[in-house]
């Protein structure tokens, strides 16, 4: 599960001001902020770079605990 929409809240920025510091698309962050919805179309994000965390991580002053939340497939899911 990701965080990242409660964190951008928390340091008062938004999307676009987080594309910006890190070069990653509007798009792509806008994706992982919506996941939850997204998941219910089966569209959710599916992987994420370590370079990606590293930068969000890097511009947000956090850690990947804080973006990221361990939670477990449904039991109707697809595993690879």
């Amino acid at each position: 599960m990701f965080k990242l929409a409660d964190l951008l809240d928390q340091r008062q920025m938004t999307m676009y001001q987080l594309s910006k510091k890190t070069g990653i698309r509007p798009n792509t962050l806008s994706q992982w902020v919506n996941n939850d919805k997204l998941r219910e179309e089966d569209k959710q994000v599916k992987a994420i770079s370590v370079e990606v965390l590293n930068l969000m991580c890097k511009a947000l002053d956090c850690t990947p605990g804080d973006l990221l939340e361990y939670a477990p497939d449904d039991d109707n899911t697809k595993s690879p």
